[in-house]
C-alpha cells in the first residue's frame, strides 16, 4: 500500500488489462481527490523526484463526483503532457459535487533528474468510482497506459 506525501488518505494499484488502476481511500471527499492526484504522479514519476517549488491553479467542473474525479486527474495530466510539469503536492481549496478547485505544486521535467517509470495517456471513466464508505470516502480509477 502506498501512502504518496502529505496524506491522510491511502491508494494502492491494481492490476487491469492494458492499463493501470488506484483504489484509494481517504477520509473526506477533498482528501480523496488529493489523494488520487498523488497516486497519479506517484505511479509516473515518484514524488520524490519532484520539487513542489510552483504553485499551478486548477479548477474543473462537472455533472457529478464520477466525472469530476476524472475532469481533475485529467487537467493535471493535460498539463503534464502541454507543458512538460510534474507535480508532488497537491492542495484542495474547494470540492463540492460537481465543482473542484486546487493547487498543484511541482516543476518543469528535467531529464537529467527525472526518469519516468509509467506512461500514462489518459484518465478512463471505465469502473470510475467515487462514493462514501464507513469513515470516510472510497474512489477507483483506471488510466490508460
Amino acid at each position: 500500500m502506498n501512502s504518496g506525501n502529505q496524506t491522510d488518505g491511502s491508494w494502492t494499484p491494481f492490476d487491469h488489462t492494458a492499463d493501470l488502476g488506484v483504489d484509494i481511500t481517504a477520509p473526506t471527499l477533498p482528501e480523496l481527490f488529493r489523494v488520487a492526484a498523488v497516486a497519479l504522479f506517484d505511479q509516473m514519476i515518484g514524488l520524490e523526484a519532484v520539487v513542489p517549488a510552483r504553485a499551478f491553479p486548477v479548477s474543473v467542473t462537472a455533472a457529478n463526483r464520477e466525472e469530476l474525479m476524472v475532469r481533475w486527474l485529467a487537467e493535471l495530466l493535460y498539463l503534464h503532457d502541454a507543458q512538460d510539469l510534474l507535480f508532488s503536492r497537491f492542495e484542495m481549496e474547494h470540492v463540492e459535487e460537481t465543482s473542484l478547485r486546487g493547487v498543484a505544486w511541482g516543476e518543469p521535467f528535467d531529464a537529467a533528474r527525472h526518469q519516468m517509470k509509467t506512461g500514462i495517456k489518459a484518465v478512463t471513466y471505465h469502473q470510475i468510482e467515487v462514493r462514501p464508505d464507513a469513515g470516510g470516502w472510497r474512489g477507483r480509477v483506471i488510466f490508460d497506459v
